[in-house]
């Protein structure tokens, strides 16, 4: 075992060394969506596991990527869920280190901010790359900051959430029943309904490819199958959105099936494209999963599916080729995770040289790598309405890995308790045999190391998430007394200004080291201008806001009322009026909140903020230092 592990570092190694000489690659990585550990024949040539979920899948193509290059056995996503994977893969970093939210199963309004975290299309731009985004996108939905513009695709067209696969939208009450498919720029596009995703993905990485002259090219390709809903490619193209086979059925499974070889099919268009441009042996190809196996997917021979932090939800299949530089058939036993992927692509294209001295990676060149015992950590932490409340950590060490999990007690609340189980994986792969209490020296080893593996990685500060629980993953609470919703010390921050039918009545928005000023015209309509924060608070923690405003009027100005902003995620709750003076002068307001029927309601998901006084006469500045949560 030992020689065979050290000729793969030096077959690696072999390649690795003329990367700077030959001519760089074009890279391809495809991330499926929910796929099983199982239902790969690569993966499980006997289709073994439990009916109906493990008939076979024909999937040649990516049969041939096991065949032509390397296949890992031990791979691992960083995340048991879709967004936080997909944050690390692009990152190149635990989502740990994004902030409490990244964890969790929605994020942030803005989610991954390019200008706070840089993502890797942005360093293989700086090396000369042209680069593309095809598919779901899941990292966050600000136009100018968090989508693929904002990260250094050149060209992108995305779902930022699973929709339907011919009707384009979703259920979640953002959508509106509007096409959620975006171009470059933003642009909301509508006239592809009826067409299936995948048939759409994969033309525009083909006319990317053919594109392509003179410089090398980094597509994205992140699939959506075979995520939910089940809907077989030859349906009637008018299905809706939410139509489709029910999971956890022999239906489910077939038509589960049918997606994934389609998907099969088309990978192999592009194959084909590739080889018809010339660029087949010079591609670096990689095709993994988000997260584990779900609804009727096949995940033997490990325990448990997504969302979950036993091997079932986290350990992925992974394939690499590279034609001119990957010995065919290589298959390589040693454990790797996401970032790993994100850190290889890099040095493929010899960009590492572009990512700043100070920016911690946690990957590792895996074509270069010689560690044989590595250590990785995960967290599963759910505030989540859509979620299950779901909250685990685990920590791997060379074969061992601890999994701790906390009981959910209802109302947003965890035990403090935990429940533990430790696993030898080269023994025990099925996670069986819990060896806590045999061997408690080991046990007290691992949770050593995995508390100082959480000191490292683990963001102490959160950019967004509240401070349910300390960071480092226990049920204890926070010690802070006051949550800031927006201070504007680092601009506009997350903070976003909501103006409706009154966009020409709303002048002069700065935001600078002392606060937002602006300036509001008279003749408003409709609802007021709101100044506020999509987040989630702990309404047992606090009630009260505190806000800091000053307000200049003009003679004769005429103004309604100023209100704090309570709405939970079905948008539904009572605002807070409060008297202010308009004297020029700045004024410290402390608001009650538990006035809001919405109050209690709105630990979920709302918005919070601040709900200027409509102008009805006249002009009036506005200048607000902060607003603040005790």
């Amino acid at each position: 075992m030992i020689s065979k592990k050290i000729s793969l570092v030096v077959i690696f190694l072999s390649a690795f060394s003329l990367f700077a000489e030959a001519k760089p690659p074009n890279i391809i990585f495809m991330l499926a969506d929910d796929l099983g550990y199982g239902d790969l024949s690569s993966y499980n040539p006997n289709a073994e596991g439990e009916a109906p979920n493990n008939t076979p899948i024909r999937t040649p193509t990516l049969d041939s990527m096991a065949k032509n290059g390397v296949r890992y056995t031990d791979f691992h996503s960083a995340a048991p869920i879709c967004s936080p994977a997909r944050r690390a893969l692009l990152t190149a970093r635990y989502p740990s280190r994004l902030g409490e939210w990244a964890e969790a199963y929605r994020g942030s309004p803005d989610g991954v901010v390019a200008k706070n975290d840089p993502t890797i299309a942005m360093w293989l731009k700086e090396a000369g790359y042209a680069t593309a985004a095809y598919g779901k996108w899941n990292i966050g939905e600000s136009k100018d900051v968090s989508w693929p513009g904002a990260h250094g695709f050149d060209d992108w067209l995305i779902i930022d959430h699973n929709t339907g696969y011919f009707q384009h939208k979703n259920a979640n009450k953002d959508c509106e029943g509007r096409p959620m498919l975006f171009e470059t720029g933003g642009e909301r596009v509508t006239n592809l309904e009826g067409q299936y995703l995948t048939d759409i993905w994969t033309d525009k990485a083909i006319d990317f490819i053919q594109e392509t002259k003179d410089q090398p090219f980094f597509i994205y390709l992140p699939w959506s199958i075979p995520h939910t809903p089940l809907q077989d490619p030859a349906s009637d193209p008018s299905l809706a959105f939410d139509a489709g086979a029910k999971p956890k059925t022999v239906e489910g499974r077939e038509v589960y099936v049918k997606m994934v070889e389609y998907l099969d099919s088309h990978i192999a268009r592009i194959f084909k494209s590739l080889k018809e441009q010339g660029k087949y042996d010079n591609t670096l190809i990689i095709f993994t999963s988000d997260n584990g196996g779900m609804v009727s997917a096949n995940c033997w021979p490990l325990k448990k599916t997504k969302q979950h932090l036993e091997e079932g939800g986290i350990r992925v299949p992974f394939l690499m080729q590279w034609p001119s530089k990957i010995k065919a058939g290589t298959v390589d036993q040693r454990a790797a995770i996401m970032m790993d992927a994100s850190v290889t692509v890099l040095a493929a294209a010899d960009a590492m040289k572009y990512v700043p001295k100070d920016r911690e990676l946690d990957g590792v060149n895996l074509f270069a790598n010689k560690e044989e015992n590595r250590e990785f950590g995960w967290r599963r932490r759910d505030w989540g309405w859509q979620g299950n409340y779901l909250r685990q950590e685990a920590y791997r060490s060379g074969d061992w890995k601890l999994i701790r999990s906390y009981q959910y007690l209802g109302n947003k609340k965890w035990s403090a308790e935990y429940k533990e189980e430790l696993y030898k994986l080269s023994d025990d792969l099925g996670e069986k045999n819990n060896l806590k209490k045999s061997m408690p020296e080991k046990h007290a080893e691992m949770v050593k190391s995995f508390d100082e593996w959480k000191a490292q990685v683990v963001e102490q500060e959160p950019s967004f998430w509240p401070e349910h629980a300390d960071q480092l993953g226990s049920g204890a609470p926070s010690q802070s007394k006051e949550m800031v919703i927006f201070d504007f010390k680092k601009g506009k921050g997350n903070s976003r200004l909501h103006k409706a039918q009154n966009k020409d009545k709303i002048l002069d928005v700065k935001y600078g080291a002392s606060g937002l000023s602006l300036t509001l015209m008279g003749g408003m309509t409709g609802v007021a201008p709101i100044l506020y924060k999509n987040s989630a608070i702990d309404t047992q923690k606090y009630s009260k806001a505190l806000l800091r405003m000053k307000v200049i009027t003009q003679a004769g100005t005429d103004l309604g009322l100023a209100k704090i902003v309570v709405r939970h995620s079905e948008w539904k709750g009572k605002d807070v009026p409060f008297d202010f003076k308009a004297d020029g002068q700045w004024h410290d307001y402390e608001v009650d909140l538990s006035q809001s029927s919405a109050w209690n309601s709105y630990t979920d998901q709302g918005r919070i903020g601040l709900l200027l006084p409509v102008v009805k006469t006249g002009q009036v500045k506005v200048e607000v230092d902060y607003l603040k949560l005790k």
